[in-house]
C-alpha cells in the first residue's frame, strides 16, 4: 500500500479559497507579519541612532 494519496485536483473555487486563507495569514499582511516587521523598523531605528550619536 502506497503511503501517498492521490488526491483530485483542486476546483477553481477551491483554489481561490485556500489562496485567500493563505494570504490572510502568511506573510507580511498577517498580524505575525505586522509584528515582526515593526520589531524590525524599530531595531533598525535604534541601531542608527546608536551609530549617528553614539552611546
Amino acid at each position: 500500500m502506497s503511503l501517498i494519496q492521490q488526491r483530485a485536483p483542486l476546483s477553481h473555487e477551491e483554489e481561490l479559497k485556500y489562496a485567500k486563507l493563505a494570504m490572510e495569514w502568511y506573510g507580511w499582511g498577517s498580524p505575525i507579519g505586522l509584528g515582526i516587521l515593526l520589531v524590525a523598523l524599530a531595531a533598525a531605528a535604534v541601531l542608527v541612532r546608536l551609530a549617528v550619536y553614539g552611546f
